[in-house]
């Protein structure tokens, strides 16, 4: 799956999003569909007004705010933060504005994880979210958030800091075991988390679907180029 580069590939995953027939669904992208932010000195591919248009084009907004339960949820599209286009600063005055109006408890969900371990951490590849951006926006959600939910590293842990409570979701696609010591405590399987709601109330499942195969491309990753960027390119190659 290559969306940045590969309209085709966009095309196929919104054929698979329209097959969910829940009444409500929200989507945000990851940098595997519109690029990492240009701000990011690991960006193998970045984002563009280009890969944003067409990946807004078919699953609606990028960046989002809905009421439902007594809860707000606020959804964010974190490779805007230091990209330079116009919906950079939109977003964030549209987070400032989510924030300072909720009247009940406020969960977050973004792509990556703002940080592994300490808000001031270093930049870790491709793994975290860059400075200043990160603390601008930690900033923003510290005393006023209950949780942030994320995914990108295929990899789950749920731990707290600074009174919010982090939680990574793991991928129903492929696990991936290296960088395993950026983060410590992780458990590395394919599957997602189950939110569930009640009042103040906020519960976390792990779901590990049985029928799906803990598959690692830890060598694929960790070759000199990787190889998904360059299996992804047509025609395909043949061995």
């Amino acid at each position: 799956y290559n969306g940045p580069s590969s309209v085709a590939d966009l095309d196929y995953a919104q054929r698979q999003m329209d097959r969910i027939s829940a009444p409500f669904v929200r989507v945000l992208p990851g940098n595997h569909d519109v690029g990492h932010t240009p701000a990011h000195p690991h960006a193998r591919q970045v984002l563009t007004e280009t890969t944003l248009a067409q990946w807004c084009d078919r699953f609606g907004a990028d960046y989002w705010v809905f009421d439902q339960a007594g809860w707000r949820f606020i959804g964010l599209n974190p490779f805007l933060a230091g990209s330079g286009l116009p919906e950079e600063h939109a977003q964030e005055a549209m987070l400032e504005d989510a924030l300072a109006t909720a009247d009940g408890p406020v969960g977050v969900f973004v792509h990556i994880p703002l940080f592994l371990q300490t808000p001031d951490e270093a930049l870790v590849a491709g793994f975290n979210m860059q400075e200043p951006e990160r603390g601008r926006w930690l900033g923003m959600l510290a005393g006023r958030v209950h949780f942030v939910a994320s995914g990108h590293l295929h990899k789950h842990l749920a731990f707290d800091h600074g009174g919010i409570a982090y939680h990574w979701c793991p991928a129903l696609s492929f696990v991936q075991t290296n960088g395993d010591s950026f983060a410590p405590g992780t458990r590395t399987l394919t599957g997602f988390l189950l939110h569930e709601f009640d009042g103040l109330e906020h519960k976390v499942e792990v779901i590990e679907p049985q029928d799906i195969i803990n598959m690692d491309i830890r060598n694929w990753s960790e070759g000199p180029e990787h190889s998904y960027m360059r299996l992804a390119k047509r025609p395909f190659p043949m061995p």
